[in-house]
């Protein structure tokens, strides 16, 4: 009984070696050349990219492979760059050789497996003993590698710029353009942009703190715009602003984004005006007079080339422009107007304007200050005439007084 249990056992086992050995045969005992693709790097793409590609091309066969022509078919929305043609001299059996090539993949292409076919010509090269070395063309065959595509959206702040370049305090609708830029792969749609203000800077009233786009393509920008005002008396320095972008992919996924920028406030130059004072003091109808307004820079920037124009009432006429110069910080200096108030003006405070220009480097700039022009009641162009006639007036009285004086000596002489 152990002797039959035995002899399965060894049977059982023979068997299984045949059969292993069948198995094994044919890969061993495989002649023929045969080229296959065993390693493709990279495989992952992404839309939009040029790739350099390596493949690891072998001969699994026995015999040897010369003359090896590889041509690579047009995939869809991705192929090679340069020849379709790649030329290998020989594989020996077993071997293998990387081959370089260049994958170029559209842009905006949907996410998926992409093949491309290759068509594989070679001659097969071996040894006969009763011909020799033998060289045999064989059959085209086909071989596909395959890349799989996915796209990625990355959007960043990339730039932002301001009208006027310059920013400054007590200003009205600063242009503030935000460029963002799509340096991913697959497009963003629905993109809206907010900006978020915060002291010293708050919305325009003619702007707005949200813009909007349908899309940004990948590789791409786009260009948003708002408007601020900056409050008055904001110190100069850098500010950052927050920013939020809402966008949706190429799964149809809603996504935000917080950004930030930074805004600088420039230093500059500020008036402020002092006490204006006239000569003569007391102005009244019909006088001409001289007005001398002190404008100090009161701000941390030099005021170049200043210009300084008298906003009056009609009635008051005369020189209203002054040319001051530079103005340092700190310092003053005074404008003088020659002016004439005409015979119609009333005893009244006038509310007078002085508009200041001055340069800061290639910019252009000004502002208004405001003073109060005092006229008293009385009759400028008569004053004098008055004074006249009561010096007149006395010297006639005295004339008769000396008159009287002397005719009254004479008749007591006589």
């Amino acid at each position: 009984m152990l002797a039959i249990e035995m002899r399965k056992v060894i049977l059982f086992i023979a068997v299984l070696i045949f059969v292993m050995a069948a198995l094994v045969a044919p890969s061993n005992a495989a002649t023929d050349a045969k080229i296959v693709i065993v390693d493709v790097t990279p495989t992952e793409l992404a839309p939009g990219d040029i790739k350099d590609v390596t493949l690891t091309v072998k001969n699994q066969g026995g015999r040897d492979a010369r003359h090896i022509t590889m041509n690579f078919q047009n995939g869809d929305h991705v192929s090679l760059i340069g020849s379709s043609t790649v030329h290998i001299a020989s594989l020996n059996a077993w071997s293998s050789k990387e081959i370089p090539i260049t994958i170029k993949v559209e842009d905006e292409i949907e996410e998926g497996a992409y093949p491309i076919p290759i068509e594989v010509t070679f001659d097969e090269y071996s040894y006969n003993a009763s011909e020799g070395f033998v060289t045999e063309p064989m059959d085209m065959t086909r071989i596909t590698i395959v890349f799989n595509v996915e796209g990625t959206t990355t959007l960043e702040v990339a730039d932002v710029a301001t009208n006027p370049p310059e920013l400054r305090e007590d200003s009205e609708n600063n242009n503030v353009t935000v460029l963002i830029d799509n340096s991913g792969t697959a497009k963003a749609r629905s993109v809206t942009v907010k900006i978020d203000p915060t002291s010293p800077f708050e919305e325009a009233y003619s702007g707005s703190t949200s813009d909007f786009t349908e899309e940004i393509p990948a590789r791409k920008s786009h260009r948003f715009g708002f408007a601020l005002d900056i409050e008055d008396g904001a110190k100069e320095g850098y500010y950052t602003i927050l920013l939020t972008i809402d966008y949706i992919d190429e799964d149809d996924q809603k996504i935000s984004l917080d950004k930030s920028i930074t805004l600088k406030i420039a230093s500059q130059a500020d008036f402020r005006v002092g006490e204006a004072t006239t000569n003569p003091a007391a102005i009244t109808r019909g006088t001409e007079f001289r007005i001398n307004v002190p404008l100090k820079n009161i701000g941390n920037k030099d005021a170049e080339s200043i210009k300084a124009i008298l906003k009056t009432k009609s009635y008051f006429t005369g020189t209203k422009t002054d040319y001051l110069g530079d103005i340092e910080p700190s310092s003053e200096k005074i404008a003088t107007f020659e002016l004439e108030a005409d015979r119609d003006t009333i005893a009244d405070n006038y509310e007078t304007d002085i508009r200041i220009y001055w340069e800061d480097g290639d910019e252009r700039l000004d502002t208004i200050e405001s003073f109060r022009l005092v006229v008293v009641s009385g009759e400028g162009s008569n004053t004098g005439i008055m004074a006249i006639a009561a010096v007149a007036f006395i010297l006639i009285v005295v004339i008769i007084g000396v008159f009287i004086y002397f005719k009254r000596k004479k008749r007591k002489g006589e």
